[in-house]
């Protein structure tokens, strides 16, 4: 009986031999002269089991993934993790570009902003909302740039409700009819003015 089952020289294959493992050699290990390999060519899958089990930089000196056994799986660049997995569903480090993607929720999925998530934004299946809960909401437009732009509030596609002038007034709408407007001097109205009419006067 031989005890020692230890190899006591190094295996060196050279370029295309491959080590291969099962009755159908469904593991192969080899170098093709440019690039290495382990390939799963059979039945089932490729398992890496392991309490840790890490994608390590070629002088293993940086993750490139980590998974931990009951905990996250980490993704890493250039040894700076950017992404967890965590109880809750992920940690981001960093921006998000989506490029030309979309991003997606379910009803009543929000997006929420502030160390706090002081800013929601969601729809409920029926209706959309944008929900500030601390200090004020400023809704602005080419903020930074000295091109002034106007902001619209349209109730459906072209037609304007409010619009609100940039370094002029703000309008007001009635089925995409001007009604009312601020001007230098004050007011202008155009139509008929009611003041404490529980409906609209010209009706």
């Amino acid at each position: 009986q031989i005890d020692d089952r230890g190899l006591k020289t190094p295996i060196d294959l050279l370029d295309n031999e491959k080590i291969r493992l099962g009755t159908g050699n469904d593991l192969e290990i080899y170098h093709n002269g440019s690039n290495s390999f382990i390939k799963d060519t059979g039945t089932g899958a490729l398992a890496i089991s392991g309490s840790q089990v890490s994608f390590d930089s070629s002088d293993s000196s940086e993750y490139m993934i980590k998974a931990t056994e009951n905990a996250a799986v980490e993704l890493y660049y250039n040894g700076s993790k950017k992404l967890e997995t965590n109880n809750d569903g992920i940690a981001l480090s960093g921006d998000i570009n989506l490029g030309s993607g979309t991003l997606f929720t379910n009803d009543n999925g929000k997006l929420r902003l502030g160390g706090s998530q002081d800013l929601e934004i969601y729809h409920n299946g029926t209706n959309s909302y944008l929900d500030n809960h601390t200090g004020h909401l400023a809704i602005r437009t080419n903020v930074g740039s000295d091109v002034g732009s106007n902001i619209y509030l349209q109730p459906h596609d072209n037609e304007d409700g409010i619009v609100i002038v940039h370094d002029g007034g703000v309008e007001l709408y009635y089925d995409n009819s001007k009604k009312f407007s601020t001007i230098n001097a004050g007011a202008y109205v155009t139509g008929s003015f009611g003041v404490g009419a529980a409906t609209n006067p010209s009706h």
